[in-house]
């Protein structure tokens, strides 16, 4: 009895989670959280791969520019997106991935400036 009882919660998990991942059709609220994580771990790793290969196209000095401007970024995206409540510090999922996004944006537009006509320092900050 607990083998078909253990079968069938695991069978019910899975079932759960392979729909959770079908994102075209959002279900619930909790559908929506997991979908929209999906979406800024993707976003967040595109910003990764963006921000070490304009880094390794810049100077020294213009990469330590390129570095205090990305801390100064992400300081902003979190006090932007993220807020005090009852229950403790909430994140806004949703606008950390358009921050992100825009973030990314931003970067691809410097590995632009640096193929086409080289890395302006004063384009980094």
């Amino acid at each position: 009895m607990k083998r078909k009882l253990a079968l069938g919660v695991l069978i019910a998990g899975l079932s759960w989670a392979a729909h959770a991942d079908n994102c075209d059709h959002v279900r619930n609220s909790y559908d929506a959280v997991h979908c929209n994580n999906k979406v800024y771990v993707n976003a967040d790793n595109d910003l990764n791969k963006n921000y070490q290969e304009l880094q390794r196209k810049l100077s020294p000095q213009q990469s330590s520019i390129l570095k205090r401007s990305q801390l100064a970024w992400i300081k902003d995206r979190d006090n932007t997106c993220s807020g005090e409540s009852n229950v403790g510090t909430v994140i806004y999922t949703v606008c950390q991935i358009r921050k992100t996004q825009e973030r990314n944006a931003w970067l691809q537009d410097r590995l632009r400036e640096c193929k086409v006509i080289g890395c302006k320092t004063s384009a980094l900050s």
